[in-house]
Order: structure tokens, then sequence, then C-alpha cells
């Protein structure tokens, strides 16, 4: 509920912005779709996930063979043996979430591939944005993709192909 009286409240303050200046609508994604290196990009980036989960997986697939051996030799130990298998299980997983961690997460290899990457291409949209609306002299420019809030604009205020052509 909050979130909706929040984004309203945006709404309204970004119609009433729009209705005083100049707009116009771009659909980034669309434009990075039409950049075949961007696309490129993504792909390389696609595949060195999957290899990396392809990893993990397999890891996890270890890790579970590894518990279900133990436990059809758990009776057979002694308790200080089933307390070494158990610890040994247990640092495993916990070596497989941080190796996960390292890939995957907000600083991992992934992130900052992506950060390499994806960069140029971000920072060269930003920059056509930037160099078309001064050119147009528009005040305000929406991003269409990241907005699905926005229920209508109008197609001559769109600047898609305008920005495509600009990057090629």
């Amino acid at each position: 509920m909050k979130k909706l009286l929040i984004l309203t409240v945006i709404m309204s303050l970004a119609a009433g912005v729009a209705s005083a200046q100049n707009y116009a609508f771009v659909n980034s994604q669309k434009v990075y779709q039409a950049l075949p290196s961007y696309t490129a990009a993504v792909a390389e980036l696609d595949s060195l996930a999957s290899s990396y989960q392809k990893k993990i997986d397999a890891a996890y697939a270890e890790l579970e063979k590894q518990y279900n051996n133990y436990l059809v030799v758990k009776n057979n130990l002694s308790a200080d043996d089933q307390q070494s298998s158990e610890d040994k299980i247990i640092a495993n997983e916990k070596k497989i979430g941080e190796y996960q961690q390292s890939v995957f997460g907000t600083d991992g290899v992934v992130a900052k591939k992506q950060e390499e990457l994806l960069k140029p291409f971000t920072d060269n949209f930003n920059e056509a944005i930037k160099a078309f609306a001064e050119i147009n002299s528009i005040d305000l420019v929406i991003d269409v993709a990241s907005s699905p809030s926005i229920l209508f604009y109008s197609p001559e205020k769109d600047k898609t192909e305008q920005i495509i052509i600009m990057l090629k």
C-alpha cells in the first residue's frame, strides 16, 4: 500500500513536471538489443555465469552424495566419527556457499565481469541520451523499459530509434 502511494505521488509529480517541459520516451532495452556488441557481451556474461553455476551444482551434487553416504554408515560409526563426518559435511557446505558468494555475490567474479563488459554500453547510452536531450532541448527523458507503471505514452514522443542511430 505504501509503495502504491509513493508511486502515485512520484507519477503525479512526474506528470506535472512533464506537462510543463519538453519530454521524450526511450526504451533502453530496445536500444541495447539493437547493438550487436551489447548482445555479444550479454551472451559472454551468460556463458560465464552458466559455467560457474555448473561447477556449483556439481559441488552441491557431490555434497549430497557425501551426505547420503554418511546416512548409510551413520549407525555403524562411533559418536566421534559421526561428529567428524558431520563436521566435514558442514565445512564442505560452507565452503561451497562461500565460493558461490565469491562468484555470484555483489562483489563476485560475475558482478565484476558484468561491470567490465556492460559499463561502457551504459556510459555510451547515458551520454547519447544527454547529447540528444541537449540538441533537442528536451528537459525530461523517461525510460519506458524500466518504468512499467507508465500506462500510456505518445509514440511521437518515443525517441528510441534516434538514440539507436546515435549509438551505431
